[in-house]
């Protein structure tokens, strides 16, 4: 039987190497690391508890939020102030926590609805620009192919009937995984609106 714990060592287990530009989150065991496994398994097991049919499925970890947090469209922030997050043991790299724009919007929007979706990224680990690990960069096509096959593993953990796509890079990826999908735009760029409505259709 798969289990988070197998995932997080799947994660875990992708080399440096296989990943050019980009960041392996939860690779190695420096205290970054380690605190980014520790808050992605509390979060993926509390998702289990609750059981979502829906996957809220994004582009990659930005490098104010989920390179963090670990947990994708979180800042820490997030993590600490959030109800959904409260008194889990979530653990924090900075002293004085970040935030992060689109993970403060998707929270403020999800907070509205009963049914709180799993979310992920259609690439989990941060890429970025140069040698500049404080940019974001956006996947390419083999690095999006190769989050979709993590994709395929995390679904074996839940029940999900529905995707809905935050942008067109993780739609891309998913018309043939068998699911029904729906594409929302990504609520940054000026996207917010667009965004909020899009969620609120879909999961009100």
């Amino acid at each position: 039987m798969y289990t988070v714990d197998n995932f997080i060592l799947d994660l875990e287990s992708v080399s440096p190497e296989s990943l050019a530009l980009c960041e392996n989150l939860y690779g190695g065991n420096n205290s970054n690391s380690l605190i980014r496994k520790h808050n992605l398994k509390l979060y993926l097991q509390k998702m289990k508890t609750l059981n979502p049919n829906i996957l809220l499925l994004g582009e990659a970890p930005g490098y104010k939020g989920c390179r963090l947090t670990g947990v994708p469209f979180t800042s820490e922030k997030v993590l600490k102030n959030h109800p959904f997050f409260f008194n889990q043991d979530f653990q924090f790299i900075n002293q004085q926590p970040e935030s992060e724009k689109s993970a403060t919007i998707v929270w403020d929007t999800l907070q509205n609805f009963k049914n709180i979706p799993l979310i992920w990224n259609i690439f989990p680990f941060h890429p970025f620009n140069g040698n500049n690990c404080n940019t974001n960069r956006t996947p390419n096509k083999k690095e999006l192919e190769y989050g979709k096959q993590l994709v395929i593993k995390l679904l074996q953990l839940f029940n999900i009937e529905l995707i809905i796509a935050i942008g067109r890079k993780p739609e891309s990826q998913i018309s043939d995984l068998g699911i029904e999908y729906k594409y929302v735009r990504h609520p940054a760029n000026g996207g917010k609106s667009k965004f909020v409505q899009g969620i609120s259709e879909i999961l009100q």
